[in-house]
């Protein structure tokens, strides 16, 4: 099964929809499964004691965090836009949504086919209640929760019979850094929690993701930018549209290198083990109903014949017919044997 990969735009447009337009076209040929933005109606989502975190005012300033957002908020007719425009370029629009009324918007007019959970809205049980209600697919961010808190919130969530629910591991800074990755854990969220799992990724390069994919992400989330030195909060922590692409194509080189459980063969192996391989060879010339010895037999290329494997099986049975030295033997040649 593919990994479902989500270009993560998030506020990165800085608020222009022009911007917005032209990330969705750029990332047209990128192979994501899906486009994602955010949504929230500040005043909603930020009290009178609200405040930045320290990556914030570090790429963003020390300004109110309320206006930070409402800079960077795009309003929804320019989210409807978006979506049209994500529908042109075959690739599903997604969005965050930060507050109740944001989400029903996404839900009833929009018609999102996934909801997504923020790490820091994990708590939010209002936003948990609604989506618990709904018959769609829920991905659920774990930045900075206990397991304690994804319990309760899965609890929310199944209350109302939702079920259908991806945990992504996540690491709350921007960018963080490949010592705090901890990706064992992801698979642990499966495991705990009986929910498929992937990876929402703040840090940089593509290591963090090919290792999760390879550790069984079924879906993966990655931050995209046009620049990383553009202002703003989260395009220090972003792929450039150009790094996503590659990223991508690395993804599905990893899906075609982990390929099943099964032990299969190509038909290039398959040509190479017969040559590769070692038989079970005449060490001299053997009369027809001689009993073969362990002297009356070696082990040589091609793996044509009875493998070497098969010694104790043929020693003490006897030939079906003249052998003759340095020659394959072969099932028919050793009574008792199928061919």
């Amino acid at each position: 099964m593919n990994t479902y990969v989500i270009a993560e735009i998030g506020p990165n447009h800085n608020g222009d929809l022009d911007t917005a337009l032209h990330m969705v076209h750029r990332l047209a040929d990128s192979g994501a499964d899906a486009i994602k933005f955010q949504l929230a109606q500040p005043e909603s989502v930020y009290s009178a004691d609200a405040f930045k975190a320290g990556y914030q005012v570090e790429n963003d300033g020390d300004g109110s965090v309320i206006e930070m957002s409402r800079r960077l908020q795009l309003p929804r007719a320019a989210h409807q836009r978006l979506h049209a425009a994500c529908a042109a370029v075959g690739i599903p629009y997604l969005c965050t949504a930060f507050d109740l009324g944001s989400l029903e918007f996404l839900d009833r007019v929009l018609d999102v086919p996934r909801f997504k959970v923020a790490s820091g809205e994990l708590p939010s049980v209002d936003m948990l209640e609604y989506m618990a209600g709904r018959d769609k697919p829920v991905i659920l961010s774990t930045g900075m929760a206990t397991f304690d808190e994804i319990a309760a919130a899965l609890r929310v969530l199944r209350s109302g019979g939702q079920n259908d629910i991806t945990l992504l591991h996540c690491v709350s800074n921007y960018p963080a850094p490949h010592t705090d990755m901890n990706l064992l854990a992801m698979p642990e969220l499966g495991r705990a929690f009986g929910c498929r799992f992937g990876f929402s990724d703040h840090s940089l390069g593509a290591e963090s993701c090919l290792a999760a994919v390879a550790l069984g992400a079924s879906v993966l989330e990655k931050h995209v930018t046009l620049d990383q030195a553009m202002p703003g909060p989260d395009h220090k922590a972003s792929a450039t549209i150009e790094e996503f692409c590659a990223l991508v194509a690395s993804v599905r080189r990893v899906e075609a290198v982990l390929g099943s459980p099964a032990k299969t063969f190509s038909a290039a192996e398959d040509d190479i083990r017969w040559m590769a391989r070692k038989s079970i060879v005449a060490a001299r010339d053997i009369a027809a109903g001689s009993v073969i010895s362990s002297v009356d037999i070696v082990f040589k290329r091609p793996g044509t014949g009875l493998s070497p494997l098969l010694r104790d099986t043929i020693v003490g049975r006897r030939a079906t017919r003249d052998l003759a030295a340095d020659r394959v033997i072969h099932p028919e040649d050793i009574e008792g044997l199928t061919p």
